[in-house]
């Protein structure tokens, strides 16, 4: 059953599962700092979920998201993710997970939870399990032996529920081994043209009254970019090392104190402007006005000491900033917000734009005229030749990548294989980066049965029954939500 996990990793419901199970083992008794309710954030069939478990699997979600996005998520992005569902589901789908383990009479031993931890690398030492270094490990996580030991026993309880529901699945057919084969091994046979629209480009022409029109529609578009004018203190490393690569903790611990003293210097004379007269040997460094895109040469460009600049309000200081490169204090003169410019300014690139943006617009009229044409019978050679097209051909399999099938989009494969000789061409033309493909159904060639080997057909059964197992394990979760009793605080919906 595991081999649904490893096989299907990317099914969005699989994962949830998977997630399930871990957060048991993972997040079981974290969290001692927390405040203790007895409220119930769940309740699935009578089993109570608290809020401490609810918080920490939320917690777990929104911590994934934030790796995924580089350590932040967009606001608008957080707000659509509905990471509060997925946590309540995750959470019902795991309690679900070991009612039914209880029901179907499944039991893990203390004696079985022992030796999985003692098998487990992280509490060995010299491949020998040691109790010091268990306890240990747990104190350093906040967590006691007996929550850790009953967390393992319902993971284990959990993965053995799994198992038990796939076991029900256990017959492949070779008929539906042959399918397989025969899909994965066809291959098709098109013709295709690709159609630029940057040769479209001379054909658009430039009307003053329709070009200020389409400025003003798209003017946010040329809005120009925030930029701050900073009076700075700064204190890197190198000064102090000599050497940026010989920085080491004492230098670090020397930088760090000259800064900090700095900084509660400037607060204590109530202004930078006042730390300054009071100290005349002090460097202030200043900026002309600058954006992101343009910093400065003589400012940090770590991106710590950049997104603080630009947080800053008109006439504020900044905290004591570190980065790699080592220490710096803000303070913002000047804040010019971002304005919409003038036509006449960014006239260049306004007309460009204009004529990019048509281009496209003649190139998606053209490509839709020439695939009305092919649909109605035109060869598709006699369109490509009067249109100045280059036709290509290709073979494609459902394998295929762009270096051995002629450059043709391997985002287009699912949409290809969906053709036949009743349907030759697409609904539409496809788009694919700024080209636009239009392509024609030539000849499907599947496989010989008999040029099967032995170690494709058990592959092709193992990834049959996995898939079997898989919508077994999703109808009857499914089926248990169902029919459970469950209540979820209006306070996590």
């Amino acid at each position: 059953m595991l081999q649904i996990f490893r096989d299907k990793s990317q099914s969005t419901f699989i994962q949830a599962i998977v997630l399930v199970i871990v957060l048991v083992f993972v997040f079981w008794g974290v969290g001692a700092n927390m405040m203790d309710s007895r409220d119930s954030a769940i309740i699935v069939n009578g089993e109570e979920i608290s809020y401490q478990e609810y918080q920490r699997v939320y917690e777990q979600i929104l911590s994934s998201f934030r790796q995924q996005f580089g350590g932040s998520v967009p606001k608008e992005l957080l707000e659509s993710l509905g990471i509060s569902s997925q946590a309540k589901n995750q959470l019902i789908q795991q309690a679900l997970l070991r009612q039914g383990a209880a029901a179907m009479g499944l039991l893990v031993s203390a004696p079985e939870v022992q030796k999985n931890i003692q098998e487990m690398p992280q509490f060995q030492e010299n491949e020998t399990f040691n109790i010091e270094k268990y306890k240990a490990i747990l104190a350093a996580k906040r967590r006691t032996p007996h929550k850790y030991e009953n967390a393992m026993r319902v993971d284990m309880l959990s993965t053995r529920a799994v198992k038990s529901i796939g076991n029900f699945a256990t017959t492949v057919t070779d008929a539906e081994i042959n399918d397989v084969f025969q899909q994965v091994k066809e291959s098709i046979k098109l013709h295709f043209t690709k159609i630029n629209p940057a040769t479209f480009t001379e054909q658009v022409t430039i009307e003053e009254e329709k070009l200020a029109a389409w400025f003003n529609e798209n003017k946010e578009n040329y809005k120009t970019e925030p930029q701050i004018k900073l009076k700075f203190l700064s204190f890197p490393y190198a000064a102090e090392a000599g050497e940026k690569d010989s920085v080491n903790e004492t230098t670090r611990s020397a930088v760090f104190q000259k800064a900090n003293e700095a900084y509660e210097n400037i607060i204590s004379a109530g202004s930078l402007q006042e730390y300054a007269r009071l100290h005349p040997d002090a460097t202030i460094l200043e900026t002309d006005l600058f954006s992101r895109l343009t910093p400065p040469d003589n400012i940090d460009k770590a991106p710590a000491v950049q997104n603080k600049a630009f947080s800053l309000k008109e006439h504020e200081l900044s905290s004591l900033i570190e980065s790699p490169n080592g220490y710096s204090i803000l303070y913002a003169e000047a804040i010019q917000p971002p304005v919409i410019p003038a036509i006449d300014t960014v006239r260049d690139k306004v007309t460009d734009d204009y004529k990019a943006a048509h281009a496209k617009t003649l190139a998606r009229e053209k490509s839709e005229e020439i695939l009305a044409k092919l649909k109605s019978g035109t060869s598709f050679a006699e369109i490509a030749d009067s249109n100045n097209l280059k036709l290509q051909e290709a073979t494609l399999s459902r394998s295929s990548s762009a270096a051995d099938i002629n450059n043709f989009p391997t985002s287009l494969l699912v949409d290809v294989f969906s053709l036949n000789s009743s349907k030759p061409f697409p609904d539409e033309p496809a788009t694919v980066g700024e080209d636009i493909y239009l392509y024609q159904f030539a000849e499907r060639q599947l496989p010989d049965p008999a040029s099967m080997t032995d170690e494709e057909k058990e592959r092709y059964r193992s990834a049959i029954l996995s898939k079997k197992q898989e919508r077994l394990l999703v109808a009857w979760i499914r089926h248990q939500e169902k029919n459970a009793e469950i209540f979820s605080s209006k306070n996590i919906q």
